[in-house]
């Protein structure tokens, strides 16, 4: 604010940092005069005096002069006084700044508004599309059953062991359903994703192969076609969840990245609304600095006369108050002895009294 001048007129005495009222307008006076009290009643404590005595006053009320004359201050003119004069230039520039700085408060507040309301209304992605866990052990089941008669019959038939000979099938069939399973699955989101489902046809047709030359009638070749169309069935199923999975994950990253784009815009105006949030307490802390400072100097500037004379007595009353304690102690002992001994026919021997 140009040309505005910082004096005490510009102080709230009610709601500068909510209630100063009682502090600041007797502030350094008050200070004096509580410090100067207890100074006095510390010197008359200390000595334990029961009577004043005027070469401890003189010496108390010289340094209380001393202190009023320390606590004076001039009246604040930035017009006579440079210093007083910066002061007037910080309190306009950091009054200035605040008032700019509320006005991005503001607008940043506005902003965020917006960019809340815009991200409500944005699509929301949810969670990314995934298979259950089920759904390749179910095709790594199928697949295995498929595969394991033919293992049984044409690769293990060596083995004597027939248990042994249906584990080792099993455990190979569900190799090649877990591997096929994967490829098509898994290779979902690569360019050459098509080459699982070529590999699991070929797969399919080398099991055909495999089966239709030990057969020996046509229940046997019906069983080993029969077979394949499963396997290749499969493949054909997995490769059409894996499509359907791989266009639902292109459908929810572009909403994914819609909406990530409008969470940013959001976080970015939160924090811009923090930070000048910030800047206008550190200004606001500023100005009520600057207006403490006058209100501190208008408080401290009274007649010189009339300050020493609240600091002479300040002292004096509490040199009066310590004269007051000892002589209070002092009466106290001394009732006490007289209340806690008795005199015995005179002859100066003294007992304890038995209390109750």
């Amino acid at each position: 604010m140009n040309n505005q001048h910082l004096n005490t007129s510009d102080v709230d005495h009610g709601s500068v940092n909510g209630d100063t009222s009682a502090t600041n307008r007797s502030g350094a006076v008050l200070v004096m005069q509580t410090g100067l009290f207890n100074f006095g009643r510390e010197r008359a404590l200390k000595s334990g005096i029961t009577a004043s005595r005027q070469e401890d006053l003189e010496p108390l009320e010289n340094h209380a002069r001393a202190t009023a004359r320390d606590t004076y201050r001039e009246q604040f003119d930035p017009t006579k006084n440079r210093h007083d004069a910066m002061h007037q230039a910080e309190y306009e520039r950091a009054l200035k700044q605040r008032g700019e700085a509320e006005h991005c408060v503001l607008q940043g507040s506005a902003n965020l508004r917006e960019s809340e309301r815009a991200l409500a209304e944005a699509p929301k992605a949810g969670p990314k599309p995934a298979y259950q866990l089920w759904l390749p052990l179910c095709f790594v089941v199928v697949i295995s059953l498929t595969v394991a008669p033919t293992l049984h019959d044409q690769v293990f038939h060596s083995v004597e062991d027939e248990v042994l000979r249906w584990i080792f099938s099993a455990l190979i069939g569900a190799f090649f359903g877990g591997m096929l399973t994967w490829a098509i699955l898994g290779g979902r989101n690569w360019k050459w994703a098509w080459l699982g489902s070529i590999g699991g046809l070929v797969l399919g047709i080398g099991l055909l192969a495999l089966r239709l030359s030990s057969t020996e009638g046509h229940d046997e070749t019906m069983f080993g076609v029969g077979l394949t169309i499963i396997e290749m069935a499969a493949v054909i199923l997995l490769e059409f969840i894996a499509r359907s999975l791989h266009a639902s994950e292109i459908d929810w990253g572009s909403r994914k990245t819609v909406e990530d784009m409008f969470t940013a815009k959001r976080d970015a105006d939160q924090v811009d609304l923090d930070r000048w949030k910030k800047v206008v307490s550190e200004k606001h802390n500023a100005v009520l600095e600057k207006i403490a400072l006058v209100e501190d100097r208008h408080n401290r500037h009274i007649g010189i006369a009339e300050l020493e004379e609240l600091a002479v007595r300040a002292v004096r009353d509490g040199y009066a108050q310590g004269i007051a304690e000892n002589l209070g102690r002092l009466s106290g002992v001394r009732l006490n002895a007289s209340s806690s001994s008795l005199d015995l026919g005179g002859a100066g021997v003294t007992v304890p009294t038995s209390s109750s």
